[in-house]
């Protein structure tokens, strides 16, 4: 398996994503131009207000020296409109498509996103005509001023500038945005900062370049440092923290001296399983029945992936019993994982006690040294006033212990002679 799929994907063709990619896109183009055609009913107004704004002067010095780029930037100027209000359905497309194939905290991530977006541009653009570039062409305005020069300034060329400058600004935002978004999620960290630096820092420049006007390459130069500089300082932190911890995991080192995190995935299996404490260190997540319900399995995948996790311990599954996609899936991941099968070790009783399951738990070793394991499981043997064991490789069937007698599923021979050494009977299952 070269790639992760989700519980929820379905392995079809390319083709059929490709159509649907097309059908949506195409939804997206008839809107932008149906809304650019309304837009440009009004746009020599709304563009006469952005130039009343823009204009340094007393007496207005703005004018048109090239109409047929007046025109196309009128145009423009309208397309762009057109493309702000279509925002939110622009969004819900956009989800839509890619929500299958995405993991809990991927969509969160995406939709927070896309809306913080939207909502930034429409505030950074209306600051930016309104407040800033006033301020900056006034000042600009000024050093003429001192030198005697009387200015005139080209509308077009002032509204590209603007727009180019108002572009910058919404992509530094929406570059920040994700990435403090993604910080929060503890999907970014010191582990895979690069990753993230390359696709933002490389997305954001392309689209900059692709605004600007040719003739500006100072402009392109400057802003390019200040979007930069702008991004990592707004992630500085998040490209610095360390390895995120969730549901109270802890680094486990092993007798190789590697750090590992395991997770206890506590499954009820629909209120068969039952519950047994996890050992120190174990992160634990709880599933009402994670081998039915698809959307527990893309849980688990999430947290597998968030917080590398490299080993996931189910408490009742059956390893059979679990889809091969969440399988093959978690081998991608780097995961192992196996089962303490404790739906099945409640069969073996009709009372209430849990030995089985304690040493069902106490039988772990990876990170956990031998000499561990065989130090928990004889101490709840002996606490226990355990004086029968049966074991083997699986549960025999229909055997009933009693309060006595407990059950260890292929245990090791060190602990045989240990348990024989302290008196207790051995019983090897007959299965």
């Amino acid at each position: 398996m070269d790639d992760m799929y989700l519980s929820t994907d379905d392995r079809v063709d390319i083709q059929i994503h490709l159509q649907e990619l097309s059908k949506r896109i195409s939804t997206i183009i008839i809107l932008i131009v149906i809304l650019t055609l309304i837009w440009s009913l009004s746009i020599d107004q709304i563009l006469k207000f952005v130039l009343s704004s823009l204009d340094p002067c007393m007496d207005s010095c703005v004018n048109i020296f090239s109409p047929e780029e007046w025109a196309g930037t009128r145009w423009l100027s309208a397309g762009l409109l057109a493309i702000f209000t279509a925002g939110p359905f622009i969004i819900l497309q956009v989800y839509s498509f890619a929500k299958p194939g995405l993991l809990p905290s991927e969509r969160i991530v995406l939709i927070s996103w896309m809306s913080i977006f939207w909502l930034i541009s429409l505030i950074s653009i209306l600051y930016t005509l309104t407040e800033l570039l006033p301020t900056v062409y006034q000042y600009g305005h000024s050093f003429n001023q001192d030198t005697g020069l009387t200015g005139k300034y080209d509308a077009a060329e002032m509204l590209k500038i603007s727009i180019a400058i108002a572009w910058t600004i919404i992509l530094i935002l929406a570059a920040s945005s994700i990435i403090v978004i993604a910080g929060f999620m503890k999907l970014l960290w010191s582990g895979n900062a690069e990753w993230w630096r390359l696709r933002i820092h490389g997305m954001m420049l392309m689209l900059i370049w692709l605004i600007l006007p040719n003739d500006l390459p100072g402009l392109f130069i400057t802003l390019t440092i200040i979007a930069i500089t702008a991004v990592e300082f707004a992630g500085f932190k998040h490209f610095r923290s360390p390895m995120p911890i969730g549901y109270g995991l802890k680094d486990l080192m092993n007798s190789e001296g590697r750090i590992q995190r395991i997770l206890y995935a506590d499954c009820s299996c629909c209120g068969v399983s039952p519950n047994v404490q996890a050992l120190e260190g174990m992160g634990i997540i709880t599933f009402q029945s994670v081998c039915r319900n698809e959307e527990e399995q893309n849980i688990l995948l999430d947290s597998v992936m968030r917080f590398n996790v490299n080993q996931v311990i189910f408490s009742g599954c059956l390893i059979e019993s679990l889809p091969f996609q969440l399988l093959d899936s978690l081998r991608f991941l780097g995961c192992e994982y196996r089962t303490l099968n404790l739906a099945h070790l409640s069969t073996l009783r009709t009372n209430n006690v849990d030995i089985d399951y304690q040493i069902a738990m106490s039988l772990l070793i990876n990170p956990w040294s031998e000499a561990q394991m065989l130090e928990r499981c004889m101490r709840i043997i002996l606490e226990s006033n355990i004086n029968s064991i049966f074991y083997g490789d699986n549960l025999e069937f229909g055997l009933n212990l009693n309060s006595e007698e407990a059950w260890i599923t292929s245990p090791t021979e060190k602990l045989l002679e240990m348990l024989a050494e302290n008196g207790i009977s051995i019983n090897r299952s007959s299965n």
